[in-house]
């Protein structure tokens, strides 16, 4: 497990250092506003990504789940630039990852892990502003004694974002 989480933090590491380093060719300061399910909106949510250059943007995120709210901080790297229809990224995040449940004979309790996730995924544009956000993250948590990890260590968003 200490293997696992080392490698998640030193590639964590690394995109935000290749993303500082990044020249990138944009001449102006872009805002993309992204509203979906599953990370990085912390279950149901908003993010919000400040583009100062064509591939790296650092990442903000809050939304809810049961019984908690749920937030995530990170940096994204895209390919190709921001002009394209169609670009892939790779994302970074530490923030609210895992639900977690601890059920009694009367109800359920829920908790929530915070730690390291890094994803790839998509950004599709399909009009002047719009695109169709979708990424496939992996997790890294560690359930605690009683609880119960809801989902698995593999993570599905899917959401739209608005672009000015």
């Amino acid at each position: 497990m200490r293997l696992k989480i080392f490698f998640i933090n030193t590639a964590f590491i690394l995109m935000i250092l290749i993303g500082l380093t990044f020249p990138g060719s944009a001449n102006s300061i872009e805002n993309v506003f992204g509203f979906g399910l599953g990370l990085p909106y912390g279950g149901i949510g908003v993010n919000y990504e400040l583009s100062f250059n064509d591939y790296a943007v650092p990442i903000v995120s809050i939304g809810y789940m049961p019984d908690n709210v749920g937030w995530n901080g990170g940096i994204r790297l895209y390919y190709p630039g921001r002009e394209s229809k169609f670009r892939g990224r790779i994302t970074g995040l530490y923030g609210t990852n895992t639900l977690l449940e601890k059920k009694s004979s009367h109800s359920s309790q829920y908790n929530t892990e915070n730690g390291f996730s890094g994803g790839v995924g998509f950004n599709w544009r399909f009009g002047q502003s719009w695109a169709f956000d979708h990424d496939l993250f992996f997790v890294n948590s560690d359930v605690p004694a009683g609880y119960k990890n809801e989902g698995n260590t593999v993570k599905i968003s899917m959401g739209f974002s608005y672009r000015w």
